[in-house]
């Protein structure tokens, strides 16, 4: 039987691709497009300052250059926790782990090393016509505004609500209780993407005309608060705007031609094995859940752990194909690091018993030949890889990321730093900028009740102080690997409300005071 499937694939002719394009990206009508949104979203994305620590940014999880996911790996130890077995995966990076306070915690597994995640990044791409994201759906359609805890986009916002996860996640971007106000107040501070270097031209030339985030949320929103919910739209908003639909697959459908011979035996043989069952064209995708019977029961319960349906157990999204030549790991636990690793998986898949069927109620078991297992690999590898993602060119362009900097000298300490309470009444940190020569420089500020900050311009607030009480700051200059400067050490007496209202009050008779002399002064004259 077996046989006869693949002579019957050598058999069938080969014909042109006649398939409908991509659709159109849908926008939930509660976020509809625009220019000042997307150009927001996309300097968000790239903005390591977007992280507790300045460590990670979306972007770096979501390359474009790896089909939008990631070529950072890590090992992760699965089901048993134990590192170096059988049930690991290949997962992505995060942040190290940090209390409350944001304070460096040893990880059980990890120690002071950055989290890795239990699942490997998925391309952007999968969520852009998705209905639910992430691997198990737990993104879906319904966005609630955390702050007002109202739903705002009734239908279509899985986008909006996967951009929240990893932003408030202890493992991929945040500390351990990471809270909204925490958020606004770095992003209010910041300076947009000062870490990174290399802006392409839609993001310098935002920046020349709003070089604040206040200024770009204005421009966006008409309304220079900063929220949880206008990040998701902007970052949502870029990233309906990466539509990866300039592959030679759309060419030659778009103009009823042939591929390149062996890449258009491996497209027939894609569709008649069945890989296109799951893997619709022209997504690539059927955005549905399957287990493909990879791993066992003891492992990752999938889209069980959303919709408690035991048929869900280990069930995971299927991404799509396009740009997977791209990609550095496969699947969601990353165990394969090949296209025909993967091709092989599905001639001898080794856990039937617990696989879900597919769509037309087979099981996953497809054979190749040799020379059909070439033709797939040459369909995958040539034919659905759109070279505006791989070569990063709009709009698929980016920044440079700090992280990819290398810098390993120590640092010097901050230059001309100085500690005030400010006329808002909070404790301000002063200091000379950095130089254009130290590249990806920022500050990591330690109070001495444990409380960590992170900054890259001064100056520098702190919301988080009390009338009365006194404290002291050890201020570390990082470079782009994050390695510290000796400690710069500055002391400060919050007032009291009393003595605040006092010192309120005499400014206030000093202003009038100069007030009343530059109006005599105008008399005279």
């Amino acid at each position: 039987m077996k046989l006869a499937m693949a002579a019957v694939f050598v058999l069938l002719p080969s014909t042109a691709v006649s398939l409908e394009p991509l659709p159109p990206v849908p926008y939930p009508a509660e976020n509809p497009p625009t220019e000042a949104k997307r150009i927001l979203g996309k300097i968000l994305f790239w903005d390591e300052q977007l992280s507790t620590d300045n460590s990670i940014a979306c972007g770096s999880c979501h390359l474009p250059s790896a089909n939008g996911a990631d070529k950072r790996i890590g090992l992760e130890p699965g089901f048993d926790k134990t590192l170096t077995t059988a049930d690991d995966n290949l997962g992505s990076l995060g942040v190290v782990s940090r209390n409350e306070l944001g304070a460096a915690t040893s990880h059980p597994i990890f120690k002071f090393t950055a989290q890795v995640t239990n699942r490997a990044a998925q391309s952007y791409f999968s969520g852009l016509w998705a209905e639910h994201n992430f691997w198990d759906g737990r993104a879906g359609p319904e966005f609630i505004d955390p702050k007002l805890n109202e739903i705002v986009i009734t239908s279509g916002g899985a986008l909006e609500n996967q951009v929240l996860g990893p932003l408030m996640s202890s493992v991929e971007m945040a500390k351990v209780d990471q809270t909204a106000e925490e958020v606004i107040a770095k992003l209010k501070q910041a300076k947009p993407l000062a870490l990174a270097t290399n802006l392409p031209e839609d993001i310098r030339l935002a920046l020349v005309s709003s070089p604040s985030y206040s200024e770009l949320f204005f421009k966006a929103f008409a309304n220079s608060q900063i929220s949880l919910k206008h990040i998701a739209f902007a970052i949502a908003t870029y990233e309906r705007s990466l539509v990866a639909d300039q592959t030679p697959w759309d060419m030659a459908n778009a103009t009823q031609q042939q591929l390149p011979y062996l890449e258009n035996l491996g497209w027939e043989f894609f569709q008649q094995s069945g890989c296109a069952d799951c893997h619709k064209p022209p997504l690539f995708t059927d955005n549905k859940f399957y287990n493909i019977g990879i791993q066992g029961r003891n492992t990752d319960a999938g889209r069980k752990q959303i919709s408690l349906l035991e048929q869900d157990l280990g069930a995971m999204k299927v991404p799509s194909l396009r740009n997977t030549a791209l990609k550095t790991t496969y699947m969601h636990s990353g165990q394969f690091t090949t296209l025909e690793q993967v091709i092989d998986a599905y001639a001898d898949v080794p856990f039937d018993d617990v696989a879900t069927k597919m769509p037309n109620g087979d099981k996953y078991n497809f054979q190749f030949t040799e020379y059909q297992r070439k033709a797939l690999v040459a369909f995958l590898t040539n034919s659905l890889t759109d070279e505006r993602v791989k070569n990063e060119s709009y709009p698929f362009d980016r920044p440079k990321l700090r992280s990819e900097h290398h810098n390993h000298s120590v640092p010097d300490p901050i230059r001309n730093g100085k500690i005030t309470v400010n006329l808002k009444g909070l404790v301000e940190i002063t200091w000379d900028d950095f130089s254009e020569k130290e590249v990806g420089f920022d500050l990591e500020i330690v109070r001495n009740d444990g409380r960590h900050y992170w900054a890259s311009q001064s100056p520098f607030e702190d919301i988080f102080t009390e009338a009365g009480q006194s404290y002291e700051y050890q201020i570390f200059t990082r470079n782009a690997q994050q390695v510290k400067s000796f400690a710069a050490r500055l002391n400060i007496q919050v007032p009291s409300n009393l003595g605040r209202s006092i010192q309120l009050i005499i400014l206030a008779l000093m202003l009038v005071f100069i007030f009343v002399i530059c109006w005599n002064r105008k008399r005279v004259k």
